[in-house]
């Protein structure tokens, strides 16, 4: 008991002298640098003290920021719409040069009679050949007249006269060729083929054959090919 007494007496104590420090009403005593210490600790706070600009950073300083070039203006062309002249378009019509007239170029064959008979034999194959069966014709007449016994004037002329559809002639020619020569394979052969024309099958066949015994290949093809001999 004695010992909670003496406790509460000691805390009461304690408490009125804290009190009393605070009072108020007590003056207390300013301190002289309390100003000049309050500015060494905060020179924010100093009027009189003067502010240095913001430095850049240093690292900005090392590497610089890299600025965009401004974008180009852009230009808009003002395209002008020509619109032309119609006769400007058309230029001045232009006469047509006028030639002298020109009489036309007219191939006049030579006269038969102003060629060599070597000529005219050529002529006259030329002529057989392009289907030129009339002039052909009068080609080998003249061979003929100027060489009766020469059996391949008659199987020339025998052609020609079957390129004109005109049979009996041709097959009276390829007889006399082969009159005048039996072994004549190319008289046989074209015999055979004017026969046929004239529609006699079976004396073709026997002309075909002896224009392959004596060496001519087309008669042989046509009676393997046509006639399966």
């Amino acid at each position: 008991m004695k010992t909670l007494l003496l406790l509460l007496t000691i805390t009461f104590t304690f408490n009125f002298t804290s009190i009393a420090q605070r009072n108020p009403t007590k003056d207390r005593e300013k301190s002289p640098d309390r100003i000049d210490r309050v500015n060494e600790r905060n020179p924010l706070r100093n009027p009189d003290q003067k502010r240095e600009p913001v430095q850049q950073p240093y690292r900005e300083k090392i590497n610089p920021p890299q600025t965009s070039p401004p974008p180009e203006p852009v230009v808009i062309e003002v395209v002008e719409i020509w619109n032309p002249d119609p006769c400007d378009c058309c230029p001045d019509p232009v006469s047509p040069i006028n030639y002298p007239h020109m009489p036309p170029i007219i191939d006049n064959p030579p006269s038969l009679d102003n060629l060599s008979l070597t000529e005219v034999y050529d002529l006259g194959i030329k002529n057989l050949d392009t289907e030129l069966f009339n002039e052909a014709i009068k080609c080998f007449n003249i061979l003929i007249k100027d060489d009766p016994l020469n059996c391949e004037f008659y199987c020339y002329r025998g052609r020609a006269y079957h390129g004109l559809e005109l049979f009996e002639k041709a097959s009276k020619d390829f007889r006399k060729a082969i009159k005048l020569n039996k072994r004549y394979a190319d008289g046989y052969y074209y015999l055979g083929l004017t026969e046929i024309s004239s529609g006699n099958i079976d004396e073709a066949i026997v002309d075909f054959g002896l224009a392959s015994d004596f060496g001519n290949d087309k008669a042989k093809n046509l009676l393997k090919k046509y006639f399966k001999y």
